[in-house]
């Protein structure tokens, strides 16, 4: 096992076995975030020089995402750091919730969704307002992120209601992909139809842009975004185990 630390994706040659990961379309950008961020990178490689794994994390966050086939990988990186989850695409006995991987043909999608609230892109005037929601909204997050991903030109739709924030919802297209994430409506405001707003507002952003497809990762037990995924046509793919370390709190 060869592992060495990222300090700079353009010192990294990332060409990928075939099947290396469902997530290749984005695995270099979300490398260089990550790094962004103030994040860590490493790299495994065979004794051939070919790429076994790839390893993501956060500290702030205390949380990361594990790409690879090899189970002895898997163990390395699960426990190469202290964390409150890890992503990874590879099942194992261990403790962990499935979030379902939903995929969609861009290219030769008709939208004929009709919205009932006004959508709004997230200025980079208002950056200071969205990192605090999503501060409160997803606690532990690291807010560097908001800043970093509009940077790079991901797009953030609001909702607003009452004069307030009532959900928003990310997109970033990569490669020709979309990537739909990190949504989120206020309890008060759920249910009415705003989340499959924002969902199709996202949907339209990229079939403007020419994407050819577009996915999301949705908790199995999140069943009203399952649902609206669905009713735009999205069609379950795969899935990505999220894993808990439970001793945590006691190190």
């Amino acid at each position: 096992m060869n592992v060495s630390q990222i300090s700079n994706t353009s010192d990294i040659d990332f060409v990928f076995p075939v099947n290396f990961s469902f997530f290749e379309p984005y695995l270099h950008y979300h490398i260089q975030e990550i790094l962004e961020i103030g994040g860590e990178a490493y790299v495994s490689r065979t004794s051939e020089g070919a790429i076994s794994g790839i390893f993501i994390y956060d500290d702030i966050e205390k949380g990361g995402t594990i790409y690879t086939r090899s189970r002895e990988l898997f163990d390395y990186f699960y426990g190469l750091k202290q964390f409150n989850f890890l992503f990874s695409e590879l099942k194992t006995e261990l403790e962990n919730e499935i979030y379902d991987i939903y995929t969609i043909d861009i290219e030769h999608l008709a939208l004929a969704h009709r919205f009932s609230y006004e959508i709004s892109t997230v200025d980079r005037k208002n950056i200071d307002e969205m990192e605090h929601f999503m501060s409160s909204t997803h606690l532990g997050i690291n807010k560097n992120w908001v800043k970093v991903a509009l940077k790079n030109g991901e797009n953030c739709y609001v909702a607003r209601l009452s004069n307030e924030i009532a959900g928003v919802g990310w997109v970033s297209l990569v490669n020709g992909v979309g990537r739909l994430h990190s949504l989120y409506v206020k309890p008060q405001y759920r249910r009415i139809g705003i989340g499959e707003d924002i969902l199709n507002a996202r949907l339209l952003w990229l079939k403007s842009k020419g994407a050819r497809s577009a996915f999301t990762e949705i908790s199995r037990y999140n069943i009203p975004s399952s649902n609206n995924v669905l009713k735009a046509q999205m069609k379950l793919y795969g899935q990505v185990f999220q894993y808990f370390r439970k001793d945590l709190n006691k190190k």
